[in-house]
């Protein structure tokens, strides 16, 4: 069981903490964006301790790996890190923004 899991997270979050992914995940995306070849997104279990949860960040340059229950495993481009997209916003919730 995993940290996010325990802690009470975003029930989105921890369903997709519970995926083994096969790799560490850096930390898990929600309300994601597509910028490019980068994310930007509100981030949750921030395995290097530098976003809090819920803070906004944006990724480095990343491509998609695999999905599995509607969730999208990404992985920078260095091959370095590791994120899962929780929830993206939909073009008609980025116009209203």
């Amino acid at each position: 069981m995993s940290a996010c899991e325990l802690i009470g997270f975003p029930a989105q979050v921890a369903q997709a903490a519970g995926i083994d992914w096969g790799v560490t995940v850096d930390a898990y995306l929600m309300d994601t964006a597509r910028v490019g070849d980068r994310l930007t997104a509100l981030v949750y279990c921030d395995l290097s301790g530098v976003s809090s949860d819920g803070m906004t960040i944006a990724t480095p340059p990343v491509s998609a790996v695999e999905q599995r229950a509607g969730f999208t495993l990404m992985r920078s481009v260095g091959g370095k890190d590791h994120y899962v997209i929780v929830s993206e916003l939909s073009e008609c919730d980025l116009a209203e923004a």
